[in-house]
């Protein structure tokens, strides 16, 4: 957010809401005032700000430039509950008890930091300790309506968030690191896609769609190779049974295992590992973590 196009006012609540049960809901695009700021209460949401998504989950909260133009998509497979307010300059005066925003930043080094370093939106992993307060505020706009108690609560509220600790992991590649990782450290493990986005806590569709989009195979493929290159250092070793090794490396019956190894390599594991065997390799070729963790 460029400080230089902040109004010197008073900020105003233009809305407080929590809205239950997103499912079916669709959003257009829209832009409005000059803050938002999103704490999901359950589900999970993706927010597009000006071609950037963000994956937001339980426990997340967004801040975000409401002036550019953004919207929330849901999957239409889970209930998403949002609770959260907008903020406007306060052109009518309705609160000039308070002080102006930029008076505010020049007042406190770590308010400023945060609207220095918001880019479109920061991301917060979890904002539970906002909760309550921002539930005061929604309760307050939906009953008296109270604009200095309100406002207090804004205040507050912005004040709060330079507490919490922020993450710059909130794009897409951050997500894909994370699968990336889990599928190396747990291969032999994993059954299925579903698994790998519970641990990330992505809804699976939207993983395999970005996984897919940054590295150029599917997430599938990627523990298919994991467990391939696990195969071939076990072969190294004569003495592991070879009618062992599928079980090890996570496949569920042998045929896989043998079909997928004669694709990737042209030969079948017995005429891998005579290849292997016939001139005598360094020993402790194996990946002594992997065996240890089997």
């Amino acid at each position: 957010m460029l400080i230089e196009k902040i109004p010197n006012l008073p900020l105003c609540v233009d809305m407080a809401y929590m809205n239950g049960n997103w499912k079916y809901y669709t959003m257009d695009t829209h832009s409005h005032g000059l803050l938002e700021c999103n704490y999901i209460e359950e589900g999970s949401c993706v927010y597009e700000i000006d071609g950037t998504e963000y994956q937001l989950t339980q426990k997340n909260l967004i801040l975000l430039d409401s002036s550019i133009p953004h919207k929330i998509r849901f999957t239409h497979e889970h209930p998403c509950t949002v609770l959260g307010f907008s903020l406007s300059a306060d052109t009518e005066q309705k609160t000039a008890a308070f002080p102006g925003l930029l008076d505010m930043l020049n007042q406190s080094l770590d308010l400023c930091r945060m609207f220095v370093s918001l880019n479109h939106a920061l991301v917060f992993p979890d904002a539970r300790s906002l909760r309550g307060d921002m539930l005061r505020l929604y309760h307050e706009f939906e009953g008296r309506k109270d604009s200095f108690y309100m406002t207090s609560l804004c205040y507050h509220l912005l004040c709060e968030l330079t507490r919490l600790s922020l993450t710059p992991k909130s794009s897409s590649q951050y997500y894909v690191e994370k699968a990336k990782t889990y599928i190396k450290e747990s291969f032999y493990l994993i059954k299925n896609n579903e698994q790998v986005a519970a641990h990330i806590g992505l809804n699976a569709t939207y993983l395999e769609r970005i996984y897919k989009k940054a590295t150029g195979v599917t997430l599938w493929e990627t523990v298919t190779a994991c467990r391939l290159s696990a195969a071939e250092e076990l072969l190294a070793q004569p003495q592991i049974p070879i009618h062992e090794i599928d079980n090890m490396i996570g496949f569920s019956n042998r045929q896989a295992f043998y079909l997928q190894f004669k694709k990737r390599y042209g030969m079948s594991p017995s005429e891998f590992r005579k290849r292997m065997t016939a001139t005598p390799s360094p020993q402790g070729k194996a990946s002594p973590g992997f065996l240890l963790l089997r």
